[in-house]
């Protein structure tokens, strides 16, 4: 049906959304800037946090914060196939390219610049927060960010390429990364869900990145106790359970001994780490396969019946061809 394979339009489709990228560089520097900010303000927030209790809170907000940025930037891709749908179609039905070469070109265009703000942002926030230092920590929280950067970016794909128009894509993107951090695990017992609603949970990327960069900064520490925090303790407690209990302070553990702790308390050591990131590589395929198969519909829809292509006469080869000529 093509004049060219798969691959030789896959390439040449992938250059010019490269080419388009770079001819169109205030977005990039936008991104970078972003990058670059929320990375300062996450990390001079928390800034060179250490074993207290209070450092407890101060851990896991930071780490809330750089997974709610990540995934709420990926909103920027909502726009990569609504900007040139109408020249998708018409170059598609023209018989020029494949919808899964347009597809995977353009989808993964965008992904080397992404996954350069992904690991700038992070690497900033990890290291001025003063997180677990060592290479495997260091490596296994830059992976888990990394995949959950390209999972809500595969759900903004997918969201662009079967919304019927920007003005719908720009409400669905947004409310669904709402309800996938309310259903992360942080602000709600998953427990508590009503069994029709609770299969949505399985679908939350904030449920499976938070709980792996949980686990791979908390499990092993060790949290100190001082007067200090026995005393904010006791100011929470009425009067009269007070008195109670002052002659046996002494006794009391500290609230959070270890990160073990923590994790049970939060509930976030249902599955090991490794497992989480693999069910966050499992999104990302989903999502990437599910915008795939949304545009392929739209394109198959809008050609005659038992027709691929009206005609093969304007190839994306022979284009590049006379450009080189």
């Amino acid at each position: 049906i093509y004049a060219t394979s798969f691959w030789r339009q896959f390439a040449l489709l992938f250059a010019r959304s490269w080419r388009h990228a770079r001819r169109c560089p205030v977005s990039s520097r936008a991104a970078l800037s972003r990058s670059i900010t929320m990375g300062l303000l996450v990390g001079f927030l928390y800034y060179d946090v250490d074993t207290t209790q209070v450092s407890v809170q101060d851990r896991t907000g930071a780490l809330y914060f750089v997974l709610t940025t990540q995934i709420f930037s990926a909103q920027a891709s909502l726009r990569v196939f609504l900007e040139e749908r109408d020249l998708f179609l018409r170059e598609h039905i023209a018989g020029a390219y494949s919808t899964g070469a347009y597809y995977w070109a353009k989808s993964l265009a965008d992904t080397p610049l992404q996954l350069f703000n992904a690991l700038l942002f992070s690497l900033l926030g990890y290291f001025l927060v003063g997180l677990q230092g060592s290479a495997y920590h260091l490596v296994t929280y830059c992976m888990t960010i990394v995949i959950t950067t390209l999972a809500a970016e595969s759900y903004v794909v997918f969201v662009g390429a079967a919304a019927p128009d920007d003005k719908v894509a720009a409400v669905l993107g947004p409310v669904a990364f709402a309800l996938m951090s309310l259903l992360g695990g942080f602000f709600l017992n998953l427990e508590s869900l009503p069994v029709w609603f609770s299969w949505l949970q399985h679908l939350s990327l904030f449920r499976y990145s938070f709980a792996a960069v949980m686990q791979n900064e908390f499990v092993g520490l060790r949290f100190s106790c001082t007067q200090d925090d026995t005393a904010k303790w006791l100011d929470t407690l009425d009067e009269a359970t007070r008195d109670h209990v002052m002659e046996f302070v002494h006794l009391l553990p500290c609230p959070t001994p270890d990160g073990e702790t923590h994790l049970k308390r939060l509930k976030a050591d249902a599955l090991p780490v490794w497992h989480n990131i693999l069910y966050l590589v499992a999104l990302m395929a989903f999502f990437r396969l599910l915008g795939y198969y949304s545009l392929h519909q739209r394109a198959k829809r809008l050609l005659p019946a038992g027709q691929c292509s009206a005609q093969d006469s304007v190839p994306v080869a022979n284009e590049q061809r006379e450009k080189d000529t």
